[in-house]
């Protein structure tokens, strides 16, 4: 028994690390995937973002594109128009 005391030791070590620890393995790869799932969520936010800022750049810079937006987008007409809406 003598001869395997630090191989003992340190099978005892690492099972502790990496399975009965506050901080255990597992729970290190559990937080690791989360932390990729939520930097792939912050970039599609980002794009998001990016996209309706240059939208937005694009209607205060033209007034026809307002009215085109407001027409296609939202149904909006003149009072003595008549829209067809086809889908």
């Amino acid at each position: 028994m003598s001869r395997h005391k630090y191989a003992i030791t340190i099978v005892s070590f690492l099972l502790i690390i990496c399975f009965f620890d506050q901080n255990n393995l597992m729970l290190r790869l559990k937080h690791r995937r989360q932390i990729y799932d939520l930097d792939r969520e912050i970039e599609y936010y980002e794009a998001l973002r990016d996209s309706s800022v240059a939208g937005l750049k694009e209607l205060a810079e033209d007034s026809s594109n307002l009215e085109r937006v407001a027409r296609e987008k939202y149904g909006m007409h003149f009072p003595n128009e008549d829209v067809f809406i086809i889908r």
